[in-house]
């Protein structure tokens, strides 16, 4: 009897300690998660070659780096007549930096059977997101990730929708070809399934792979850093000369006119990065998404009636366009 109690207030103990390690984590049952980012376990069947793979070479250690330097190296070029030209990477740093340990995870676990799912949104557009949804597993000791969605036009509420989240999970990326809008383009130790557009097979012991992370300047704000360390000092003397013109003044630190209001700030800060445009330090590109940011996170503290000021001064000035205008003032209207 007391071998048996004994018994059941370890196996109790064990059941705890992982449902405590499980919250710790943000995991549910199979499904890892980080903000717009979840990598789950399913039953999906794979054919290839009109035969299915019966079982995966899962589970599988993943060495962080070896990921890391996979996901960063897989790239795509659009179709279509308003297409981007060269190449453009899938997953961007923030995306890349919260997948990679949930991936370590998901292949460390995963069953023969199970596939690892990813759905992930990165921020690119103003008040939307873009979606990327893919299969990973290993055959054959090669990574094999399938897409059928790449940076996928996504609104909030499609986003947050629970049917779309429905549709999505019955998604199985190996039953198509192809996509209208986009496809592959293999790098070094990399190469396309037959016949598929979308099916990138990985040669994980490739030594580009292999190599220690290298810090790249991929995302605006680290392009913003590494080409412009006097950034703050150039606001700062900007929003003066804005506030006093050429004569320099000293602010009067107790009187509430003297004081940068947080629209201001946003014009002077998008002034400058349209020169860090001009001046090719960032692209287009760039300037866009920390527009977007600057958008959906710098106005919080300030009233309705400022903000639609604001964003009217903004597309006067010809810092943000006629569609940015228009989505940002429904945006506001809508929480009146």
């Amino acid at each position: 009897m007391k071998n048996q109690r004994l018994k059941k207030i370890i196996l109790l103990s064990e059941i705890i300690c992982t449902t405590i390690f499980c919250w710790s984590l943000n995991i549910h049952a199979d499904t890892y998660s980080d903000g717009m980012v979840a990598v789950k376990h399913e039953e999906k069947t794979v054919k290839r070659d009109r035969r299915r793979i019966q079982q995966f070479n899962h589970p599988y250690e993943l060495q962080a780096n070896v990921i890391t330097n996979a996901l960063s190296y897989i790239c795509y070029e659009e179709k279509g007549l308003l297409k981007k030209k060269g190449n453009l990477r899938v997953f961007q740093d923030d995306e890349i930096k919260k997948l990679v340990p949930m991936l370590v995870q998901a292949f460390s676990v995963a069953k023969p059977t199970q596939v690892v799912t990813v759905s992930s949104y990165s921020e690119r557009m103003l008040l939307t997101d873009q979606l990327n949804y893919c299969i990973l597993f290993i055959s054959d000791h090669s990574l094999n990730i399938v897409f059928s969605r790449i940076h996928m036009f996504q609104t909030y509420n499609d986003a947050m929708s629970e049917k779309k989240r429905a549709t999505a999970t019955k998604e199985n990326p190996t039953e198509i070809s192809q996509s209208r809008f986009w496809k592959l383009t293999p790098s070094e130790g990399q190469r396309l399934e037959p016949d598929h557009e979308n099916w990138l097979l990985i040669d994980l012991s490739e030594e580009i792979y292999q190599q220690p992370v290298v810090q790249r300047v991929g995302t605006v704000d680290e392009k913003i850093k590494e080409g412009t360390s006097d950034l703050d000092a150039r606001i700062k003397k900007l929003e003066e000369k804005m506030r006093y013109g050429d004569v320099p003044k000293e602010p009067e630190s107790t009187s509430p006119i003297t004081e940068v209001r947080a629209e201001s700030r946003i014009k002077n800060k998008l002034t400058l990065l349209r020169e860090l445009v001009d001046d090719g330090v960032i692209s287009e590109e760039d300037y866009n998404y920390k527009k977007a940011k600057m958008l959906r996170e710098g106005m919080n503290d300030i009233s309705m009636k400022d903000q639609l000021r604001e964003i009217k001064d903004l597309k006067t000035e010809g810092l943000i366009t006629e569609e940015d205008y228009n989505e940002k003032k429904k945006e506001i209207l809508d929480q009146f």
